[in-house]
């Protein structure tokens, strides 16, 4: 399976707004259960209309293969490693430094859709243990997904994908209060996405997602429903690259928070009457491309602006712009691979704490590189390092921090 370039803001908590749809949910909480209605409608009438098998099914369709071995295959890792994090809590003033040891397993499957029907899923755990008093005595993360695909007649298919994670995991969550902070969020989510794709001759295909999800989250955060629809454009330039453009429009409705009333002036921010909504709008164009015959260099880039919009005088609004840049070297042996990424963020509404006014600005960087080398047969050994970075016009510097995170060990493949 090929990687695509997933250019992403944050991890667990895309603080307040990750993705919206619309600009008043009152008029548009229809539109969740009319695309699922859409879809279902769309994918009963193809497959009504499917009086011959698609060019990839190999077998009769009154044959169930579902048992059959063959078409199944899986892969699991586990690893183990040491590490080190210089500011584990991300501080400004006061980092908090600590050894750890790390354990990881991953586990990947797929089916083969020679009777038309395609299943991807993995399962992905790390457990990060500190040595020292770091604030938090660990960071945990599981992430599990299925997707079942079903050919259509004439270029379509139809998808389902649900997935499910639980993390805990020390965030910069400075945007969702008026001071810059971060904390150890707690929470886990569910998703149900169904998906429509049309494929075309010549390479290029078009997708219609709609993912719905339940975020549960510990406080400081605030448990949440998104929903909306993403689509997105793509061709394929044969087995060596691929260019992508997506928009997605999501509606993110709170259960506890409140909408913002006043952000500036020495009371500080208060609280309005309305439960938080919040909309986010994001393009994405993204380009992934394999540089030699032997498939052993290969990038991927990615460019994203998000606007985000709340439900109250705008305290959560936000532009995003996002640049991020992979590459990477592998070969039966060897595996190394670098990746930057560069976010703008400017808030035109919250207050940095400055007598001048100014209003609140953010880049955060990201860097990383590792090295991986196969030992003897399923036996790798690994190293990695990653840096953080973020620079804000917060008063006193007090939104500015760096981390740097190293680490190593050893990982079995099955």
């Amino acid at each position: 399976m090929s990687e695509r370039p997933t250019p992403q803001s944050k991890s667990l908590a895309v603080p307040a707004g990750s993705r919206t749809f619309c600009a008043d949910p009152r008029r548009c909480g229809w539109l969740g259960p009319a695309i699922l209605m859409s879809l279902a409608g769309v994918g009963q009438g193809l497959q009504g209309a499917e009086m011959s098998l698609s060019e990839t099914n190999l077998i009769p369709k009154n044959i169930s293969l579902w048992d059959e071995s063959m078409l199944w295959s899986d892969q699991l890792s586990v690893s183990s490693g040491l590490g080190y994090n210089n500011n584990v809590w991300l501080s400004a003033f006061h980092p908090h430094r600590s050894a750890f040891v790390v354990n990881d397993l991953d586990w990947v499957f797929i089916r083969l859709p020679l009777d038309g029907w395609q299943v991807t899923g993995s399962v992905s755990v790390e457990d990060t243990r500190f040595w020292h008093e770091a604030g938090t005595p660990s960071e945990d993360s599981l992430l599990a997904r299925v997707k079942v695909v079903r050919e259509l007649a004439h270029g379509w298919q139809a998808g389902w994908e649900v997935r499910g994670l639980y993390e805990k995991q020390v965030l910069d969550v400075s945007l969702q209060t008026d001071l810059p902070y971060a904390v150890l969020v707690e929470g886990e989510s569910f998703t149900a996405q169904p998906s429509l794709r049309k494929d075309w001759n010549g390479g290029g295909w078009l997708q219609l997602e709609m993912p719905v999800s339940r975020w549960w989250l510990a406080s400081p955060l605030d448990d949440d429903w998104e929903f909306g629809p993403v689509l997105t454009a793509g061709h394929d330039f044969g087995a060596r690259s691929e260019i992508t453009l997506s928009y997605s429009a999501t509606y993110q409705d709170h259960n506890a928070w409140q909408t913002v009333q006043f952000v500036n002036g020495n009371d500080g921010p208060g609280f309005g009457p309305q439960k938080l909504v919040i909309f986010q709008q994001q393009t994405e164009l993204a380009w992934w491309q394999y540089w030699d015959a032997h498939q052993r260099w290969r990038s991927s880039t990615g460019l994203v602006f998000a606007d985000l919009t709340d439900n109250g005088n705008g305290f959560f609004n936000e532009d995003q712009y996002q640049v991020v840049q992979d590459l990477r070297w592998q070969t039966a042996d060897w595996l190394i691979k670098g990746a930057a990424g560069l976010t703008y963020e400017a808030y035109p509404v919250q207050w940095t704490g400055s007598p001048n006014g100014q209003t609140l600005w953010r880049d955060l960087w990201d860097l990383s590189g590792a090295v991986e080398r196969r030992l003897y047969k399923g036996l790798k050994v690994y190293a990695k390092l990653d840096y953080q970075r973020a620079i804000s016009n917060y008063y006193g510097n007090a939104g500015d921090y760096q981390a740097v995170t190293v680490s190593g060990g050893l990982r079995w493949e099955f």
